[in-house]
């Protein structure tokens, strides 16, 4: 019989190796940068966010030594009320010192009281006169009825300070008689600042509930409203954190945090310049340079240098692809020129003057052989062989030539086995399969076979060939050759007999390995 001329397809066309590993480092160096600047993002973030809570928790503290100031300074006023007695302001033209009512309050702290056309009658400065307050917005608000002010930044008559206010109305028998009031001087704000080490161009500041400066640091000249801040985004702003961008007041930028002082129509800042809270960002960033960019150029060489080398492997891996598809068309060749032979053999076989019932035997024997040449030259199945193709077309070819018309039900699962295994499991399946056509169901027309695979435990698989036949006695079944040949392939495939026969039919059971290569497993798409 004529060979069969067998031409492999050209190879997959690949990437040459020298391109992919440069398109990978390239990936590579770029996911490197990619991840570099998501690290940098992210320190910037945290640093970011550890000035905001910085800032928002300086605020906290400026906020509770405010409250602090106010609560001594209301206790003060109060006393004062009632150390002037329940009779009105009296005019008179020696101040005369009230510091044994006012207690031991902080340094720098002055103390004052008007009559309620806004005379000083009372201080603790000695030899103040003259001071006239009626002018002032804190003394209004209080004559018209508000118990307690703090004022806005302002200069002191008094001292020619830099200082605000916090007054008390005082009121007998219902009506108005004067103010009390102390006055704090706004360098105090420096003390705050120093405490908390904020940076060289940070500041904090205390605000009043309509946005008019009441203090500090770095000190203004004058007091300016600052309500068109975020700060007083809403109606009551309570605590929180912005960034100012330019500040109006000396155009640093700065991350501010802000805190209601608590009891009080007074909030207070605190605001670090975005370069002093990103100053360990930068230390990161600048060491993560200096180390990184040597890094990179590293790689980027190690690439190119690796490029090289696999551009010169290159032509050495393109023979051995071509060696190794020579090899594969040869045992295609091997396979196709085999099973050509079998048919030549099962010609002859044809040919000889033996028993038609001998003839179709062998010629079964031989074309199960040749069924698993044909399946692995066609499919380029060296290794392993797909179980299920194989066994359906030889029981097919089995049905086509017996003699017997019987349903054939299958349900044979994808699996693989061992290239070594096929040849003796197509042989087995051909003897059992073709016995049931010729023993199992006499002269009648009809009958069913059943022939189920599946894997089992163990890289074991499970063959079952039933059939609802006459059954026999295996006891009394002369061992003729085809018994003879089934114990042979049943234990070149290392696996165990079980047969069942009754009168409802025979049970043929095959229990054995898959083998090492193949393992009980599904084929792709199966």
């Amino acid at each position: 019989m004529a060979t069969q001329s067998v031409t492999s397809p050209p190879p997959a066309s690949r990437i040459p190796a020298a391109s992919a590993t440069i398109g990978v480092g390239t990936l590579l160096l770029c996911a490197v940068i990619g991840l570099a600047a998501l690290l940098a993002w992210r320190d910037y973030e945290a640093a970011i966010e550890r000035g905001e809570a910085r800032a928002l928790s300086s605020a906290h503290v400026v906020a509770a030594h405010f409250q602090w100031m106010l609560q001594a300074s209301d206790q003060t006023l109060r006393r004062i009320d009632a150390a002037l007695g329940p009779g009105p302001i009296q005019a008179t033209e020696n101040i005369t010192n009230i510091e044994e009512a006012i207690g031991d309050l902080p340094r720098g702290f002055q103390y004052s009281v008007y009559d309620a056309r806004g005379q000083l009658r009372l201080s603790s400065i000695s030899g103040a006169i003259g001071v006239d307050v009626s002018d002032r917005d804190y003394f209004r608000q209080l004559k018209d009825g508000q118990d307690s002010v703090v004022s806005p930044l302002l200069e002191e008559r008094l001292s020619n300070e830099r200082m605000f206010v916090v007054a008390r109305r005082i009121v007998r028998s219902g009506a108005f008689m004067g103010v009390a009031s102390i006055g704090i001087p706004a360098a105090r704000m420096a003390e705050f600042w120093s405490t908390m080490n904020l940076g060289p161009y940070s500041s904090v500041s205390v605000i009043r509930a309509d946005g008019w400066l009441i203090a500090r640091f770095p000190a203004l000249n004058s007091t300016m409203n600052l309500s068109g801040t975020p700060v007083f985004a809403s109606p009551e702003p309570q605590n929180g954190v912005y960034h100012n961008g330019v500040s109006p007041v000396d155009g640093l930028t700065r991350i501010v945090g802000f805190w209601r002082v608590e009891g009080a129509p007074v909030i207070a800042a605190a605001g670090i310049e975005v370069g002093q809270a990103l100053a360990s960002f930068r230390r990161n960033l600048i060491g993560g340079m200096l180390v990184g960019i040597p890094m990179l150029c590293l790689l980027a060489w190690g690439l190119l240098a690796t490029a090289r080398l696999q551009r010169a492997a290159e032509a050495h891996r393109r023979d051995l692809e071509r060696s190794l598809e020579r090899n594969r068309f040869l045992l295609r060749e091997i396979h196709h020129r085999i099973k050509n032979n079998l048919q030549t053999v099962a010609s002859l076989v044809r040919l000889q003057p033996l028993p038609a019932e001998a003839r179709r035997s062998i010629a079964g024997r031989i074309g199960a052989m040749v069924a698993v040449h044909e399946h692995i030259y066609r499919n380029d199945e060296f290794g392993v062989v797909s179980i299920e193709q194989y066994l359906r077309r030889l029981i097919d070819e089995i049905r086509e030539s017996a003699d017997h018309d019987a349903e054939v039900d299958m349900d044979i699962e994808p699996l693989e086995i061992d290239r070594d295994k096929a040849l003796p499991l197509g042989l087995l399946v051909n003897e059992v399969v073709s016995n049931a056509f010729k023993h199992a169901f006499g002269a009648a027309d009809g009958g069913r076979i059943g022939i189920s695979l599946a894997a089992g435990k163990d890289n074991h698989a499970r063959l079952q060939i039933s059939d609802n036949g006459r059954g026999f006695e295996p006891e009394n079944v002369t061992k003729n050759m085809g018994s003879k040949l089934v114990v042979a392939f049943a234990a070149q495939l290392e696996g165990k007999v079980d047969i069942r026969s009754s009168g409802e039919g025979t049970t043929f059971i095959l229990d054995f390995p898959l083998g090492e290569q193949a393992g009980a497993r599904y084929l792709e798409g199966g």
